[in-house]
């Protein structure tokens, strides 16, 4: 699904430039920035539809003069804060539980999967924010000198948390993280 970037007619005043900005940014950005909503989301649809509405922001902000320097950044910000919005909007649903995906896996083998992934999660909440986003950031692929502009962090200061983030996982997973630190 993408968002109308190119817009057949143009109000008075809208630069092309400002269009051709936005259609260079989504092609730039659109391919992680749906991966790491889909990673906190695991619904494709409401993936696709959170990624659209980050890039309608972009073009209303670049129309008003207001492009943001780091346009990667302000995209991830911008999303982080609609799959909050998102998630806030679900826990509202009162006893209302997704069904699972189906799996090929046995009881037991999915039962470890959960309890392994329970594990990480409690991991990761013993994290500071910026040394959670981090590892989730890391971990979706992105290298420390990509999350550096995405947490507002020079690219020393963002491989020290990102070090510290993974001893502190290592100590809080045990035995199991061999290999993290």
């Amino acid at each position: 699904m993408t968002p109308a970037i190119h817009a057949t007619s143009r109000p008075a005043g809208v630069n092309h430039a400002v269009d051709e900005a936005v259609g260079a940014a989504w092609h730039a950005h659109h391919q992680r920035l749906y991966a790491t909503i889909l990673r906190s989301t695991r619904d494709p649809e409401v993936a696709a539809d959170i990624a659209a509405e980050s890039f309608e922001a972009l073009v209303r902000e670049a129309r008003a003069g207001r492009y943001p320097d780091n346009e990667a950044a302000w995209l991830h910000r911008v999303a982080h804060n609609r799959v909050i919005d998102w998630a806030r909007r679900r826990a509202r649903w009162a006893g209302h539980v997704p069904a699972s995906e189906g799996t090929a896996d046995d009881p037991v083998t999915a039962a470890l999967r959960h309890e392994q992934a329970e594990e990480v999660a409690r991991a990761l909440d013993c994290l500071p924010p910026a040394g959670r986003r981090a590892v989730i950031l890391e971990g979706q692929g992105y290298r420390p000198a990509e999350i550096a502009p995405l947490l507002g962090r020079t690219n020393q200061a963002t491989r020290t948390l990102l070090c510290r983030a993974r001893r502190r996982m290592a100590r809080e997973l045990g035995p199991a993280a061999a290999g993290w630190s």
